[in-house]
């Protein structure tokens, strides 16, 4: 899990890097805002990761299990669009994924122009996610015949 959380948390500063240095996207007007969302993010990403590793029996399920994972927290969540131009129901229920507290810990910095205390509850609200996930694979993993 230290391993996938690192190689999370490495992929996310990247872009962030990225994203300050070729496109001027200001992550780091609040520096400690956005390693919040980051570290908090790459924990409930190895989460969700440690729970489809021990829940999968076949590497081809790995994937399956991935992707399905991926696309359904990316398209609920609002990564890939705006979750105020879903609207209603669709637009509720997004809310309450870990992807949607970690762009609104994003847009509260970038487009919001707030600062570190804007982030904290996205942080919590991620870092909650990452403890039922790692207990939900814990309990699986204890389910599982050694």
């Amino acid at each position: 899990m230290l391993a996938m959380f690192g190689l999370t948390f490495l992929q996310t500063l990247m872009l962030m890097i990225f994203g300050q240095l070729a496109l001027n996207v200001n992550y780091f007007h609040e520096p400690l805002g956005s390693l919040l969302i980051a570290v908090t993010l790459g924990m409930w990403v190895s989460s969700v990761g440690l729970l489809i590793g021990v829940a999968a029996k076949q590497d081809q399920q790995v994937i399956l299990f991935s992707l399905i994972t991926m696309f359904m927290f990316s398209a609920l969540g609002g990564v890939w669009f705006p979750l105020e131009a879903a609207g209603g129901t669709f637009a509720a229920i997004g809310r309450l994924t870990p992807s949607a507290w970690a762009m609104n810990g994003l847009q509260n910095l970038l487009i919001r122009g707030q600062g570190l205390d804007s982030t904290l509850l996205p942080a919590l609200a991620l870092l909650g996610y990452a403890v039922v996930f790692f207990g939900l694979a814990l309990w699986r993993f204890k389910k599982i015949e050694l």
